[in-house]
This record gives C-alpha cells, structure tokens and sequence, in this order.
C-alpha cells in the first residue's frame, strides 16, 4: 500500500516574500490589506504546531513520496501519514525500526519502504499557523486562507518560512482565483509548488549530497586512485556509528561495501599510489573485513528468516524459533567482538591516517600515467582474467573454481565503478547489465552452498549443546534442502550465464572513451 500526500486541487500556495510576522494580527492586516478592500477579513485563532520529519538513513520513505511526522512538542504525540494519524502511548524512542511502530495502517504504508532500516527525525520544525475566514460583502464565506511560517530547529536553525493557502468555499472559486491575483498583483507573493517539507529540507541544506570524490578524465592515475580511495574512506567512516549503534544491519553492509571497494582498488591499481602505500594499509583492511563477516553473515541469516520460515512446506515457524534463538544469541557474541574492534583507538588511528595520506596524494600526486591510460590498461587486465576463468568453468568445475570466478567478477565490478567517468556511458551500462548476470548466478550459488554449510555446522551445534526438538530438527533439515536445491539450480544456469557472458565480452574492449 502507497500513500502519497498530496494538496486539495482547488487550493493555491503561495510564497510570502516579506518579513515573517509569526501570525501577529496587524502586520498580518498590512500583507493583506490588497484583499481587505475586496473581502471582510477575519482572523482565527493561533496556533503553534511542532513535528519531527522522519525518513530512513538513504531516505527511503522520501523516495516513495511518503511524508511520516511525529507531532507533539512533549509527551507521547502522534504518528501522522496523511490520512492516518495514530496518536501514541508513549514517548518514541528514535532510531526506530518498523517492528517498532504501532500495528495498524500507518505501519503497512510505511513497512515495506522502510525495509530494514530504521527511521529518525530529518528536520525537527516548528510552525505558526494562523486561519483567516474570508466573507463577501453579503456576509457568505468565499474561502479561507492558511498563514503558516515553519521554523526549523534540528539539524540547524533557520529564519521561518512563510506560506499562503489559499481554499475556496464550495462553488467560490472565481474568488479564490480573484484573491490570488490580488495577492500577486502587490509583489509581495509568488506562486509556490514546493511543499512545507521540501521548503524545510532546502533550507537545512537536505538531504545532504555526497563530498564530491569522483575522478576525472585527464587525472593523474594516482590522484584518480586517492580521491576514489578517499570517498571509500568517508563511506566506511559515515557508517561506523550506526555500525556500534546496531541502529539497522544496513550501517554494517554499507560499511563493509566500502571496505571491500577499498580491498579491490588496493588490489587493482594500489601501485600508483606512493611507496608501500598499498601494501601498508591492504592488510589492515583485510583484518576490517574479517571482524565484520561473522555479523553480517548472522544479519543476513536473521534478515530473510521470515521468508524462510514462511517457505516450509511441512514444518512450521514456529518450529524454528530455537534455530532463530541460537542465531541471535551467535549474533550477540559477534557484536561484541565487532564493537570492540570499532572502538579501538587503533581502528580510529589508522582510519584518520588513512584519510589523510590519501588527502595529500589527492592534492600533490606526481603520476605521469592519467587515469584514462590507467584505466585501459586495468579493465583489459580485469576483463582478460575473467573471461579465462569464466571459460574455465564446466559443470564439473569444484565450488573453488566457482568462488574464485566471482571474486574476480566483483573485482572487475569494482573497477568498472572507479572507472566510470572515463568509459563510454552506452558501453559501460550494456558490460555492466551482462556482468551483473553472472553475478546474479554466481552470487545464488555461492548463497546456496554456504548457507547450506553453515546449516549443518548450527545444526551440530544445537545438538552438541543438548537436544533440541525434533521438530526444530526436521524444519532445518527443509531449509538444508531448500539450500541445495538453490544451489543445485545456480550450477545448472552457470554454463549458460558464463557462456552469454563471453559471447558479449567483446564490447569490452571499447569501455575507455
């Protein structure tokens, strides 16, 4: 279920061009007095209304067209998702995921966007309205005017931002269009297609965007590796907080997607950099991304058990609530071996020595070879490997052999990414869209035969610990199954996926513009 907050079509917004007034009846009397003439102004009581904007990390509500406030300056206030509004019990507890909100409407609207992150307030604002009733001069209502000035108070403080509303009276739009041309006609007014939120999020500066960190066609190869190296770094350091937070398993995967970019450039091109640049710190990363595997693998596990339990066909999920207990409490151990490694002031100095290594490559580096010459040579290098390995493969080839492919998949994947502000834009997207499909493959394999793995080895573990019952026993062995029937179905479609994949690897070739 979509909701989409959207303006009555009869009503007009405008922007008010003068000094905001907070509702004061006189300064209000002196911005209308060009309507005054025409139409008996009354005016309503004020009021002062605050609410919290709420959205995801990666505003994932915005991007549905979803607007989720919580409105109330103390106490428990309410939810509100036009039309819903759920007033609540308690005071919210921010970040919040969507098992955390109310059961009901609002939490259906909103669930399935949210996925598995976790809202908390974008803009806190507070807001000023004042209702002004307009009569004709036989006394009959023609329509109403909605004074608000939004102020925002978080993340930053900015001068309010007044808007005019205006809303006919049944059967009264020739006034209100009347009113509006007034209002335009004193210079003090301008039509508005922005709403409240937009207007709040522009003046915040939101959503931020990222520091610009892309290469640049002519770049000296060792720039070009720094600054990508150097956006790598921001991510990772973006997502450290949240990571120890354990606000949502995203700020885990968001920074090991960082950490293992940073792997692969280091890999493919870390010889441009100065001295034993790469070699110093390529170990370093490497020991990030083993701390972080056991509690992304375990997040992984716990994120889809809903859809596995939910695929039984002879057990039940409820069967499977001591696996799901055992998960959680490997995934606790994990956590706290992953925190303690985040926090570590080592884990912080290397991070800020890494940062400003790369900084200084970034603004003096001394590569004779550009980037574009760089990236030529790599791709060629990259693709050259893949399409010998993926030619390799045959239905008898070992699980190695099938890892290994994926891993200089990713590795090509990666560079393709670094490299994209040099290569043709038509032929970047058509090799991407080919290598995505052998990942796709590859990548359902590789789930298949791990997952199944490390079934087995939990599967051990509970009844090393005691006697689990039989019925969690046989529902995991259903899952077991299930995983080597994934994994069976990948190595079926991997010769046809590796086959298409080399039979279109020519259009490689003219990647690098």
């Amino acid at each position: 279920m979509t909701l989409r907050n959207a303006a009555v079509p009869t009503d007009v917004t405008l922007r008010w061009l003068g000094r905001p007034n907070r509702g004061e009846p006189a300064e209000l009397a002196q911005a209308l007095a060009a309507i005054s003439e025409h139409y008996t102004i009354t005016l309503g009581p004020r009021r002062v209304r605050t609410a919290s904007y709420l959205d995801t990390a990666d505003w994932r509500l915005r991007r549905r067209g979803l607007v989720l406030t919580h409105e109330g300056a103390s106490g428990p206030g309410s939810l509100v998702l036009a039309p819903h509004t759920v007033k609540l019990t308690e005071p919210p507890v921010w970040p919040a995921r969507a098992e955390a909100l109310p059961d009901g409407e609002l939490r259906d609207a909103v669930a399935n966007a949210m996925w598995v992150r976790a809202i908390a307030p974008k803009v806190r604002s507070r807001t000023v309205t004042r209702e002004i009733m307009l009569h004709d001069g036989d006394g009959e209502e023609v329509g109403r005017i909605e004074w608000a000035e939004a102020t925002a108070v978080h993340p930053v403080r900015v001068a309010p931002l007044p808007r005019v509303t205006v809303s006919p009276a049944p059967g009264r739009r020739r006034d209100r269009k009347e009113i509006v041309r007034l209002l335009l006609a004193t210079g003090e007014f301008e039509r508005l297609d922005s709403t409240a939120y937009d207007d709040l999020l522009h003046a915040c500066g939101l959503p931020e965007e990222k520091p610009h960190t892309e290469i640049a066609p002519g770049m000296p190869a060792d720039v070009a590796i720094a600054t990508a190296l150097l956006g790598f770094a921001g991510e990772l350091a973006a997502n450290v907080d949240g990571t120890i937070d354990d606000i949502d398993p995203e700020y885990l995967h968001e920074l090991r997607v960082a950490v293992r970019r940073t792997r692969s450039v280091l890999k493919i091109a870390g010889d441009v950099l100065p001295g034993e640049l790469a070699a110093r710190y390529r170990e370093r990363f490497k020991e990030l991304g083993d701390l972080t595997t056991p509690s992304r693998d375990l997040d992984v596990y716990l994120i889809e058990f809903a859809t596995l339990t939910a695929g039984l066909t002879v057990g039940t999920p409820t069967d499977l609530a001591p696996f799901e207990a055992h998960l959680r409490r490997h995934r606790a151990d994990a956590r706290k071996a992953l925190v303690r490694g985040l926090r570590a002031p080592r884990f912080a100095r290397a991070l800020d020595s890494w940062r400003a290594t790369l900084q200084g490559v970034a603004e003096s580096g001394r590569s004779a070879m550009t980037v574009d010459e760089l990236a030529t040579e790599r791709l060629r290098r990259l693709t050259k490997r893949v399409r010998r390995e993926a030619t390799a493969i045959t239905p008898a080839s070992s699980a190695e052999q099938v890892h290994d492919l994926r891993k200089r998949c990713k590795e090509l994947r990666y560079a393709l990414e670094v490299f994209q502000p040099v290569c043709d834009p038509a032929v970047h997207r058509g090799v991407l869209k080919d290598l995505k499909r052998l990942q796709d493959v590859l990548g359902a394999f590789q789930d298949g035969e791990v997952q199944s793995h490390s079934l087995r080895v939990y599967a051990q573990e509970m009844l090393d610990a005691g006697r689990p019952p039989a019925a969690t026993v046989l529902a995991m062995g259903e899952l077991l199954a299930t995983y080597v029937r994934q994994e069976t179905q990948a190595r079926h479609d991997l010769t046809a996926a590796v086959h298409d994949f080399v039979a279109r690897s020519g259009r490689f070739s003219s990647l690098v513009r």
